[in-house]
């Protein structure tokens, strides 16, 4: 009970409305806060639950973006270790999160215009007899490094290692300086 003592204090302090308690330790919902999670699936629900006080308290000073993230992008760990963070880590927390998510909106937008702009243009190209071919680059990111560096490829390790004559070493698979007439797969 000390606990949440100190966890209301510091909320007040926040500006966060504190939740009501009750007697069996439970957090009693607004009627708005009732109604939502009355809209919630069955898993939802037991999720939400599930969750420590601290998180699900937190969990309705969300704004909606939060929320939809919390649901749809978090798991329990990454939720948890977000309560347990202090106000500035949260912000930062978030504001990555944010980023994260308005990149990959912008990237989706952009593919799908890039993708219909290029079938209209496909089409016009055809009718006018003048072909324009539009190239997309793809980003991927590369895991971390395991101590700063890639390890080189060698038997079973051929993710998240680099080719070793890449790294300057004397053993791996060497480019051809010439074209075989065929590809590989056609080759005996």
């Amino acid at each position: 009970m000390k606990t949440l003592k100190i966890m209301a204090g510091a909320m007040l302090l926040a500006g966060v409305a504190t939740p009501a308690v009750a007697q069996d330790g439970a957090m009693e919902l607004t009627t708005q806060q009732q109604t939502m999670y009355d809209g919630w699936t069955a898993e939802q629900q037991t999720t939400y639950d599930a969750w420590p006080m601290a998180a699900q308290t937190y969990y309705w000073t969300l704004d909606d973006m939060q929320k939809d993230v919390w649901w749809n992008a978090l798991n329990n760990e990454q939720r948890v270790r977000i309560v347990g963070m202090n106000a500035q880590q949260r912000t930062a927390a978030w504001q990555s999160i944010r980023n994260q998510v308005n990149d990959a909106t912008t990237s989706a937008a952009a593919t799908s215009t890039t993708s219909s702009s290029a079938t209209t243009r496909s089409s016009s190209a055809n009718a006018s007899g003048n072909m324009r071919f539009v190239q997309n680059a793809v980003v991927q990111d590369a895991p971390a490094p395991h101590n700063g560096e890639y390890p080189p490829c060698r038997g079973d390790l051929t993710d998240n290692c680099i080719n070793p004559r890449e790294a300057g070493l004397d053993y791996g698979n060497r480019p051809l300086d010439y074209w075989p007439g065929q590809p590989a797969s056609q080759m005996d």
